[in-house]
């Protein structure tokens, strides 16, 4: 089982937040910066069983509530689509036993 927890808590734009995905996911160098380019480099990506905790999202600045609103939907289309992933939506400052990724 491989765990990725995201927090969000330091992310003040779009281009933090692409930038933060890009490392979070190991994406490529022609990683398009968009959503569209996220769920086309994590659709079907997953070789073995993920949970994906998502921390803070409610923390991110309102400027870019619509893109996160899609990128909520985005996950939840993920988990649907992909049997190999399970995501976890987490707001409290509770800390979890799992591997992090956080810069």
């Amino acid at each position: 089982m491989k765990y990725i927890t995201l927090d969000f808590s330091g992310i003040k734009t779009m281009y933090d937040l692409h930038t933060y995905l890009k490392k979070a996911f190991h994406l490529p160098d022609y990683y398009g910066y968009n959503l569209d380019a996220l769920w086309d480099c994590l659709h079907c990506s997953f070789a073995e069983p993920t949970i994906i905790v998502l921390r803070h999202m409610s923390v991110l600045p309102e400027e870019i509530n619509e893109a996160v609103e899609v990128m909520n939907e985005l996950f939840n289309d993920l988990e649907k689509q992909d049997d190999e992933v399970t995501i976890h939506f987490e707001d409290g400052d509770k800390k979890s036993n799992n591997e992090e990724f956080m810069i």
